[in-house]
């Protein structure tokens, strides 16, 4: 894989998008949506607590919080996975996370209400990425890892075409059920 040409081209509008799909996921994980992990930082209750610790920036440090608590539960998922791609960590040499890091969180968009149906993630997913991507699932192994493979409409090669397809991919998960899609690198 050539990530490295095209993490190099990655423009900001690219980092949003990227940035918007794991905040929709981070935010349907909440415990007051589909309950995946425990984290409460984009929840009503998780609020009312951030406001009063982070005075400054409460929003900033919800989604701080929300996307550090995503990426090490999916760390945890794939301790055991060697070269596992998945939407918290879409390159092996961390160049993605360093043009990530120039985005500002708080532009982004996150939803307010819970994401507690897989009907209501597959909508707000839609509404990001219009068409939804061409995936195919080769299998599920321990802890809820599902690997998957991209269709010929989704290049593996770009870093949105990953991250459309792995954000897909968690439709397959339910109520309290999570999946971990990756792509082996």
């Amino acid at each position: 894989m050539n990530s490295g040409r095209n993490v190099n081209q990655l423009q900001q509008y690219d980092c949003q998008f990227i940035l918007n799909l794991r905040l929709l996921i981070s935010r349907a994980a909440q415990k007051d949506s589909l309950s995946w992990w425990e984290d409460e930082s984009l929840t009503e209750a998780g609020s009312y607590l951030i406001e009063r610790l982070f005075a400054n920036a409460p929003d900033l440090a919800a989604r701080k919080l929300a996307l550090k608590a995503a990426y090490a539960r999916h760390q945890a998922a794939f301790a055991e996975v060697d070269n596992a791609l998945h939407l918290f960590h879409l390159d092996q040499d961390g160049k993605i996370e360093l043009a990530l890091r120039n985005v500002s969180l708080t532009s982004m968009k996150v939803p307010f209400d819970p994401i507690d149906t897989i009907d209501k993630l597959k909508s707000a997913l839609l509404e990001i990425l219009q068409d939804p991507p061409k995936i195919e699932l080769v299998g599920e192994r321990n802890r809820s890892r599902l690997e998957i493979e991209l269709g010929v409409d989704d290049p593996q090669e770009t870093p949105i075409g990953r991250a459309k397809a792995l954000a897909w991919a968690y439709l397959q998960g339910d109520m309290g059920k999570p999946v971990f899609p990756y792509i082996k690198a």
